[in-house]
């Protein structure tokens, strides 16, 4: 049955004794009292554990705590992925219910990237040359777990079997935005790369497939969702990605600009004065002093 009201507040249906409308009885003491308190639990099992994952990386990566602030990013992040069950009142907690869906394939497309990255012919990090199969087959299997959680009933589902609303936005997102990366560093290795033909090849190919799997996303019903429904969410992709890498390249122009200008406006650096003869005389005995090829 619809919920009546649904947020970060509460959800109520109206078979429930207690009915929380947007309008009318939203001033009572009692329903405020539930919105409140529904509010209050989103907010400490969700917000704030989402908010301790950049805090706990920060730490981390600062060196100020290195060790408490990773463990404060993970029970973060743990607290995110249970949300759906710690906080089911709350729309927010469909992210976490997202994030843990996905968790598993998109662990192994990490695996499988790093594995085909640092198998391959790089100066530093190199691991074994079996890293580059393991990884494209760690790469093939997300893949294809992804395409069944399209297609097949793996299909993320959060409340009264309906499908996560967030992954309706996730997947085409993802197949775009794929498919615009891999075939920026096919181009980027063709053109600036020496000999990484083949590596560009392989970048062209799994562009290629990416933009087949939408295309065919755009021309087959998924599980749970219809092709036209995914045509609409990947024109509203194309929209987000294009926005976010204008408003990117705008914001790294708009700084390149001020600071152009700002070293323009300075003056030419003036020559500086000659070394005096105390100061040659004290840079000569420093020479003399490190330079004996005697061991102290």
């Amino acid at each position: 049955m619809r919920p009546l009201f649904s947020g970060d507040g509460i959800t109520k249906t109206p078979n429930q004794p207690t009915e929380c409308k947007i309008t009318g009885d939203v001033h009572k003491s009692g329903c405020r009292r539930q919105v409140m308190d529904s509010m209050l639990e989103a907010a400490i099992w969700f917000w704030i554990p989402l908010c301790m994952i950049p805090l706990g990386m920060w730490l981390s990566i600062s060196g100020i705590s290195k060790k408490p602030g990773l463990i404060l990013s993970l029970i973060g992040f743990f607290l995110v992925l249970i949300s759906a069950w710690t906080v089911p009142s709350s729309d927010s907690s469909a992210a976490g219910h997202l994030l843990l869906s996905i968790l598993a394939p998109s662990l192994l497309l990490a695996y499988g990237i790093h594995g085909m990255v640092f198998g391959g012919n790089v100066p530093v990090g190199k691991l074994d040359s079996t890293a580059r199969w393991s990884g494209a087959i760690a790469v093939a299997i997300s893949i294809i777990i992804l395409c069944l959680m399209h297609w097949y009933n793996f299909t993320p589902l959060w409340r009264d079997g309906q499908i996560n609303p967030y992954w309706i936005v996730f997947w085409p997102t993802f197949l775009l935005f794929s498919t615009a990366l891999c075939s920026t560093a096919a181009i980027a290795l063709a053109g600036f790369g020496d000999n990484r033909g083949s590596e560009a090849m392989k970048l062209a190919l799994l562009s290629v497939l990416m933009l087949g799997i939408a295309i065919s996303a755009m021309l087959f019903d998924g599980y749970l969702t219809t092709a036209d429904e995914f045509r609409e969410y990947l024109w509203l992709a194309s929209a987000d990605i294009f926005g976010t890498f204008v408003g990117a390249g705008s914001a790294i122009g708009a700084f390149a600009l001020v600071i152009w200008s700002y070293e323009k406006s300075l003056p030419a650096p003036g020559n500086s004065p000659p070394p005096s003869d105390d100061e040659i005389k004290h840079v000569v005995a420093l020479a003399n002093t490190h330079i004996g090829g005697e061991e102290e």
